[in-house]
């Protein structure tokens, strides 16, 4: 009996998708345990008999005596011996439909849903009947555990392009809506047009219009509607020579579509709702606060009333990616509340590429990711001498040279959830072609260099030693550490202690003063350290990273703190920050906060420069800043033309930071603010000789505020 389980192997819930009271394999399919049907007697398994070779999904065509029918009332005027004849026939294909199918697959009992089993066997496509695909079954078995659970709203898909996801829901939203009685199914799309013809007329209308007989419903309307599909008693009956006049009860459920709006639906009963290319909603339209609604329309008090398939590739993040990447971040099922729920209430599910790549499937369905020993035979007739990932990494390579084109082929056919989240080269500030070429090199990067962990106080006595202890889920992620002799060093000057090592790195903090926040997301608290150029050290290189909000502000300066005496380097703040100053004052340790540097002082500004920090608004540290992250990138990010080699730059979070930055929304950007401090702080000072006349602007970007 499908529903929630608990099994011994697994600390979570299972889900069971089971039709009967038969459980067999346990998968785990996008964060979720599932439990399929057992495997039934070999007898009764299609392909029983067969070799192995020969065994595979096959469509059987309906007898030909059957396929003439074209209606239920046609079918009631044939002779009953006739109806005795097929009757079996018919009641098995609505078993099939209601428990799922069992077929031999190249040796391998494999089970697949009655909503798959729907699609292959009797839904027609422009294309034709699908095939079968290993990794659409995936899509299938978690959609089968959505719909169990009691716990979920729905399916959060993030997809390759041409994955076969529209036609998936297409067939879903049919299949269900001509068997349950007083529901309605709704269609939303990025735009009312893409609802109403790509999806509504030319898949779900299609597809219907293909469907046999016994699997239609009485329908209101005409054979090719626009606006609905309804499955009630027609106020006028169609003639009998339309053959699609039928007796008996009608449903009254109706498939339909909108116009994209936050609240196309609101006030509405959804039995289930298909929200798609919802990556690619852009605003007055917003994917987040059109879900807000939506979600109450699957909803009655706590219960689940209906479920939603949600999915899509994904936008630059200023086209709706965005909104989508953080519905995304809210449905992760290893994330819950105390109800059970994910934030959003979906379960997401991500499918690499090169388990989805047209071209790349073995007759038996099977992706042929790695390059195969001899030439396989594919299912679309072709050989393939190549696996998918080689073939898109060849696709890859090719365009090592051109940021632009490599960045937008990675996020359309991506290997990572990261990747399929990647932001347009044109949406960013700075080099997103660089940034993104640093990205992939750390993702291959074996052993990675970062070591997560935490800085304590030996013995938990302040003041005393602090050691770095590893954890893998610590707060702080480091790739470089000074050498014993330099850590934990004392220096004082007028009997003040003060950063002993400032001339081989320093440190930039992006603080906070509230402990926490009304809706618990306010910014993190950042910290980055960096080297300066040295001959004995690594130079010119982030060595840590720290983006985390613990409960108490006071955790996280201590942290600084910590951070600063291990390293013994200064770190740089933000003036208007309060609280981290007041706490490195009231520990003795102000002097290893830097005082403003005279080069981020406003020309012939009378400014003390032993106040620490530096000011948050000033429109010449915000340009200075962003300046010196872009020189950053493009001196040290990415792979160098002319030496081959890749930057030093490891710490990938700050590197997708950078990638959404927003000179006028500098708030969001926790990371990218703490390492541009830290850049601003290993400046060197220049001094400017008297007899130039010339204006910096002619030498200086000018960043401005992009909305």
């Amino acid at each position: 009996m499908s529903g929630l389980v608990k099994i011994k192997e697994y600390d979570e819930l299972a889900i069971s998708i089971c039709p009967k009271d038969t459980e067999g394999e346990v998968v785990e399919i996008g964060g979720l345990v599932i439990i399929l049907p057992a495997v039934p007697p070999k007898k009764e398994i299609a392909g029983y008999g067969d070799p192995d070779n020969m065994q595979l999904w096959k469509r059987i065509s309906m007898p030909e005596e059957l396929s003439r029918i074209k209606s239920m009332d046609e079918w009631g005027e044939m002779p009953r011996e006739f109806r005795e004849k097929f009757s079996a026939y018919i009641e098995e294909e609505f078993r099939r439909r209601r428990e799922g199918f069992w077929f031999f697959n190249n040796g391998e009992p494999t089970y697949i849903t009655g909503r798959h089993y729907m699609m292959l066997q009797w839904t027609r496509m422009d294309i034709g009947y699908p095939s079968f695909l290993l990794f659409q079954r995936d899509i299938f078995l978690h959609l089968a555990a959505c719909e169990a659970d009691p716990r979920c709203i729905g399916q959060l898909y993030t997809k390759c392009r041409r994955s076969g996801y529209t036609n998936i829901c297409s067939s879903v939203l049919l299949d269900e809506a001509t068997q349950v009685k007083d529901k309605l199914l709704g269609i939303q799309s990025k735009t009312g047009k893409d609802a109403q013809e790509n999806i509504f007329m030319k898949k779900v209308v299609y597809m219907f219009r293909h469907y046999p007989f016994f699997f239609k419903p009485i329908q209101d309307g005409t054979t090719n509607p626009r606006m609905e599909l309804a499955f009630r008693e027609p106020s006028k009956r169609i003639t009998k020579n339309n053959k699609t006049t039928q007796t008996g009860e009608a449903l009254n459920t109706v498939i339909n579509w909108k116009n994209t709006t936050n609240n196309a639906y609101d006030g509405e009963k959804l039995h289930l709702m298909y929200l798609d290319e919802a990556g690619k909603w852009e605003r007055p339209t917003d994917i987040r606060d059109a879900w807000r609604i939506q979600r109450t329309c699957l909803i009655v008090g706590r219960k689940i009333v209906g479920k939603a398939l949600v999915g899509s590739t994904v936008n630059p993040m200023d086209k709706g990616g965005k909104e989508y990447k953080d519905l995304w971040r809210d449905s992760d099922p290893d994330e819950r509340n105390a109800n059970g729920r994910t934030r959003s209430g979906l379960y997401r599910l991500f499918i690499p590429a090169f388990k989805s790549l047209e071209g790349f499937f073995d007759v038996y369905g099977s992706p042929v990711i790695d390059d195969p020993e001899s030439i396989v035979d594919g299912i679309d007739g072709e050989q393939i001498f190549m696996g998918a990932r080689s073939y898109l990494k060849n696709e890859r390579d090719s365009l090592k040279h051109d940021a632009s084109e490599l960045n937008e082929v990675t996020r359309q056919f991506p290997f990572t959830e990261d990747e399929a989240f990647r932001d347009s080269v044109d949406g960013s500030l700075f080099n997103v072609g660089q940034i993104y070429e640093q990205v992939q090199y750390n993702d291959e990067l074996f052993p990675n260099p970062i070591v997560s962990g935490n800085f304590i106080w030996k013995d938990g006595k302040q003041d005393s030693e602090v050691i770095f202890k590893p954890d893998p889920n610590g707060r702080f992620r480091v790739v470089w550490m000074p050498p014993p002799e330099l850590r934990n060093k004392t220096q004082t000057e007028r009997g003040k202690r003060i950063a002993p090592n400032a001339e081989l790195g320093v440190g930039g903090v992006d603080s906070y003063d509230l402990d926490a926040t009304v809706d618990g997301r306010g910014s993190k608290g950042a910290l980055h350290l960096y080297n300066k150029f040295h001959m004995e050290h690594p130079p010119n290189m982030f060595v840590l990273e720290y983006a985390s909000r613990p409960p108490l502000a006071k955790i996280f300066y201590e942290d600084c703190l910590m951070a600063a005496v291990f390293y013994g380097y200064p770190l740089l703040i933000e003036n208007n920050k309060y609280g981290i100053a007041r706490h490195f004052e009231s520990r003795g340790y102000d002097g290893y906060l830097m005082n403003r540097p005279r080069h981020l002082s406003a020309p012939n500004a009378k400014v003390n420069v032993k106040t620490k920090g530096i000011p948050s608004n000033s429109q010449e540290v915000i340009q200075a800043h962003a300046h010196a992250i872009e020189a950053y990138i493009h001196d040290h990010v990415g792979i160098n033309r002319d030496t081959g080699e890749y930057g030093k730059m490891y710490f990938n979070k700050t590197l997708e930071d950078w990638i959404g930055f927003k000179i006028d929304n500098r708030t969001k950007f926790d990371l990218s603010i703490s390492s541009g401090l830290c850049l601003l702080a290993a400046q060197k000072v220049k001094v400017k000789k008297k007899e130039s006349n010339l204006r910096e602007a002619k030498f200086f970007r000018r960043y401005k505020p992009i909305g």
